[in-house]
């Protein structure tokens, strides 16, 4: 099996968890909808787009989940005789969670975005979207999607690496995975926290972002250091080699 049939097996076995999602999504913003008479309509929209919060969690879970499912099912001895390699394995499962969290994503935003253009249907005037500086605050926009990108793939890493250090052994895995997942965050923090204090020389990236005030929107002037995004990439790649190596050596079946 190649890396590529491991990834479309993957989604496939998440089709029915984004038919469900799709469809609890769909009933939450047709009774938002039904609201807007006593919440009001901006407050329906911004309840609409909570769920991308949730789905922040979800994402790194899902990741978790398709490495846990394995043993689960006890396919992970077949799975793992395959002619893809640990590495393999655990990328393709990141890569399906990953991609399902975005097309999740997608959706709520497109049925929020369908909510906001009904507006009129409510006698209410749309926001002046055109108005705002956007080529001001596009700087800031892509670094914020990248960075919740960035958290999605990490914590689904942290996850996948705990269950899998918890699997070098077969009795109390559980317990050694929650330990290995609460000193991986314990470490990769307080480790990352120090590099980027050894890597402060490196520049910055000076942008502009759109911070809700007392006096409403204003352009607020902010700093991104390349120190961070270095280290992260760095532990992300850490992590991963290190699940790849459980998944390939270490891992109990």
């Amino acid at each position: 099996m190649t890396f590529t049939k491991l990834f479309l097996k993957e989604m496939r076995s998440l089709r029915m968890n984004f038919v469900i999602f799709l469809a609890i999504i769909f009933v939450l913003d047709v009774f938002l909808i039904t609201r807007v008479s006593t919440w009001g309509f901006w407050n329906v929209v911004l309840v609409s787009l909570t769920p991308l919060l949730l789905l922040i969690f979800l994402g790194m879970l899902q990741a978790f989940l398709l490495v846990r499912d394995e043993w689960k099912a006890g396919t992970a001895p077949f799975l793992r005789s395959l002619p893809i390699s640990g590495w393999g394995i655990v990328g393709a499962k990141m890569l399906a969670a990953f991609a399902i969290w975005i097309v999740m994503s997608l959706v709520v935003l497109a049925l929020s975005g369908i909510i906001y253009a009904s507006a009129p249907l409510f006698d209410m005037e749309w926001l002046p979207l055109a108005d705002l500086p956007w080529a001001r605050i596009s700087t800031s926009i892509v670094i914020f999607g990248l960075g919740i990108m960035a958290a999605v793939l990490f914590g689904g890493i942290v996850l996948q690496s705990a269950f899998l250090l918890g699997r070098i052994v077969n009795r109390f895995s559980g317990l050694l995975s929650v330990a290995a997942g609460i000193a991986l965050m314990f470490l990769t923090s307080r480790v990352g926290d120090w590099l980027v204090e050894v890597l402060s020389f490196f520049p910055v990236i000076r942008f502009e972002a759109l911070i809700i005030t007392s006096q409403g929107l204003t352009l607020m002037p902010q700093e991104l250091s390349t120190a961070a995004i270095l280290v992260l990439i760095l532990e992300l790649g850490l992590l991963f080699w290190v699940a790849g190596w459980l998944m390939e050596k270490k891992a109990e079946s």
